[in-house]
């Protein structure tokens, strides 16, 4: 196999605060590909977003701090950078010209003060050596391939002057305007209708076939996942449950938790006189009082006093490429979920 553009080894994220010190992220361990997308997905809470963070070198410090582990990236140059270690000025030359991110408010990540074409401009000029007239060029071509309609008008337009689903193509013209080996989308569609949200993901598919750029994808909706993934990595509260290639995810999941995630996603035919869609009971659980034993046996269906409420399961091979922290996957196979 070629070396991975992206490692991310036992990372672990603590947060400091009025009850103490809680891992947000504990031990996660994850490879991405060039031309691969891994889709990480888990409800509100699970960890995900602070997982992109790091990669990014935009943990807030204080109150948080990246504790442990490597997050080693393959730059274009031949050169291996630990981001968990990189300073200020590493990380502002990776950022932008060679790891991009699109934010999941963009609302809230474009600066409302400027226009969108100046800020795209200023992300251009900052790692390519244009003149501000051929950055511009740039940056309307880019909306334009992203399918914004008169890119030259929204190019002096502001934030506010634009919908959620053209301030949503410009921030990802942002983050595609000096082709990125590696792409975070942090649930880029969450805010945007169903028509909306194919067109996004449609984008970043061509684009990351023309750029064979290496994806990771986070969303709490498996029903994205199953579209776009290569592989599913599944989190929960701050942990891997379950990995796997994406045919494995949805065909033959072994965690509970993916199971319910599964089970609960409406589907075209199905019975309205049913009842009620199935859910997952109970909430994720607060970082800081985390249940003794399994963090899911709480809300599980197949939860046992021993082995689930006494003890913490590891990372367990299905498959060689499958893995799974469930101390019953075994006994659990085959069962409904």
């Amino acid at each position: 196999m070629t070396q991975p553009l992206l490692e991310v080894r036992d990372l672990r994220v603590d947060f400091r605060g009025e009850m103490g010190t809680v891992s947000a992220v504990s031990g996660i361990s994850f490879t991405v590909q060039k031309g691969e997308t891994l889709v990480i997905v888990g409800e509100s809470g699970s960890g995900k977003s602070v997982t992109s963070l790091a990669v990014m070198g935009l943990i807030p410090q204080p109150p948080g701090r990246i504790a442990g582990g490597e997050i080693l990236f393959h730059a274009r140059d031949g050169q291996t950078h630990d981001l968990a270690k990189a300073d200020a000025r590493t990380m502002q030359h990776l950022r932008g010209a060679e790891i991009a991110m699109i934010f999941q408010e963009p609302m809230t990540a474009l600066n409302p003060v400027y226009t969108i074409g100046a800020q795209i401009v200023e992300t251009i000029r900052l790692h390519e050596p244009l003149s501000r007239r051929a950055a511009r060029l740039r940056a309307i071509d880019m909306l334009a391939l992203l399918g914004v309609p008169e890119p030259q008008r929204r190019f002096d337009a502001y934030p506010h002057e634009l919908s959620g689903g053209l301030r949503q193509r410009a921030m990802i013209a942002m983050a595609l305007a000096c082709s990125p080996s590696l792409l975070i989308a942090d649930e880029p569609t969450t805010a945007l209708d169903v028509t909306v949200q194919a067109q996004i993901l449609d984008m970043i598919a061509r684009l990351q076939k023309e750029l064979s750029m290496g994806v990771i994808f986070i969303t709490h909706n498996l029903g994205v996942a199953a579209e776009i993934a290569d592989r599913v990595l599944v989190m929960y509260a701050g942990q891997t449950v379950e990995a796997a290639p994406a045919a494995d995810i949805f065909q033959d999941p072994r965690m509970p938790y993916t199971r319910g995630l599964l089970k609960s996603i409406p589907r075209l035919g199905m019975d309205r006189d049913a009842g009620p869609l199935p859910t997952i009971p109970g909430t994720v659980p607060n970082l800081g009082e985390m249940p003794r034993g399994c963090a899911f046996h709480p809300r599980c269906t197949h939860a046992l006093p021993d082995p689930c409420m006494a003890r913490r399961p590891d990372l367990e091979p299905v498959t060689e490429r499958h893995v799974v922290r469930c101390a019953r996957w075994r006994d659990i196979a085959g069962q409904p979920a």
